[in-house]
């Protein structure tokens, strides 16, 4: 069968490693244009280009899939079918339609939950527990596709976005393949999505990067694990007269049950759990602001934090875009 592969970010490495694994013709690679990233903002190609480029397979960099050169060169090509993941353009129906197969998407998420760009991390900071990936047809409703397949998979305690991106990605690839070869048997079963079921995961803001330890321990917990690893949720870490010792992203946590009297929310507890609204949570990984990540313990030791200290967010919850 004889693909072209739209992608941009990692999350559609392993799918496109086992397409070729398993000897599918990749005839062109479309991705985003290179952007400015790190501190020094250079461009930098997509992880789907430099992969391209490993690897020696024809890449094409647009920002507008509509451009008569574009259009011309994918149609030449006569593709069986496009593979789209993580791509962030919307595909030309008259792309679609001169492939055989048309297009289909591997989405994080177990759709119709969660369309949109953010599914890990929606997912996440909605306090779910179970979620999954889909593999659906391409079609005019940004991932409104019918449904080819699906694999649900539970979301761990301490599980942050960024293992979850990774874990998806990897579940993901060998479904696409099945999804593939069904199509290429004629033994595909779509199903449409459930219009009651929907529900939205838009894009994540950097402005999103504070934390509000006066909620439940729960929401806390998914709060600092939808957003890590970025934006992070940053925080000031106070010493028992409020002197800012340290800037610190956290990056990981789980939640745990108190047991005794309530503290003030922030407050470093026995055992350096932070107190929140209800419960505490136990912080896993952390890191001090232009310093290496590290764990609770460690953090505590390099500070001389004790109880009684204290984190606070050091952005108030004024432009947050749930």
């Amino acid at each position: 069968m004889k693909v072209i592969f739209l992608g941009s970010g990692s999350f559609g490495l392993p799918a496109l490693k086992t397409l070729l694994y398993h000897g599918y013709e990749v005839l062109l690679i479309i991705t985003q244009p290179d952007k400015p990233a790190g501190r020094g903002r250079l461009n930098t190609a997509t992880p789907i280009a430099d992969f391209a480029d490993q690897n020696k397979i024809p890449l094409c960099k647009t920002s507008d899939l509509n451009t008569p050169e574009v259009v011309a060169a994918v149609k030449a090509l006569a593709p069986d079918i496009w593979v789209v993941i993580a791509f962030g353009q919307k595909i030309p129906e008259s792309m679609l339609r001169s492939a055989p197969h048309g297009g289909i998407n591997l989405h994080a998420s177990l759709l119709p939950a969660f369309r949109g760009a953010a599914p890990i991390q929606r997912a996440i900071l909605a306090g779910e527990h179970t979620t999954g990936v889909s593999v659906i047809r391409v079609s005019k409703v940004m991932d409104g596709g019918e449904i080819l397949a699906q694999i649900p998979t539970p979301i761990g305690e301490s599980e942050t976005a960024g293992e979850l991106h990774d874990r998806l990605a990897e579940l993901g690839a060998p479904l696409l393949h099945t999804v593939l070869q069904q199509l290429e048997n004629g033994d595909v079963h779509a199903v449409s999505q459930d219009a009651t079921r929907i529900s939205q995961a838009p894009k994540i803001f950097k402005e999103m990067a504070w934390v509000d330890f006066s909620r439940p321990a729960r929401e806390v917990s998914c709060r600092i694990r939808g957003l890590s690893p970025w934006p992070g949720c940053f925080v000031d870490l106070l010493t028992p007269d409020a002197v800012v010792r340290a800037r610190v992203s956290l990056l990981k946590c789980r939640d745990i049950s108190f047991i005794g009297e309530a503290a003030e929310p922030g407050l470093v507890l026995p055992e350096l759990h932070i107190a929140c609204g209800a419960g505490s949570i136990e912080l896993l990984e952390l890191q001090p602001l232009g310093k290496r990540i590290m764990d609770m313990r460690s953090f505590a030791n390099g500070y001389g934090i004790r109880p009684g200290w204290k984190l606070r967010s050091n952005q108030p919850p004024l432009r947050d875009r749930f």
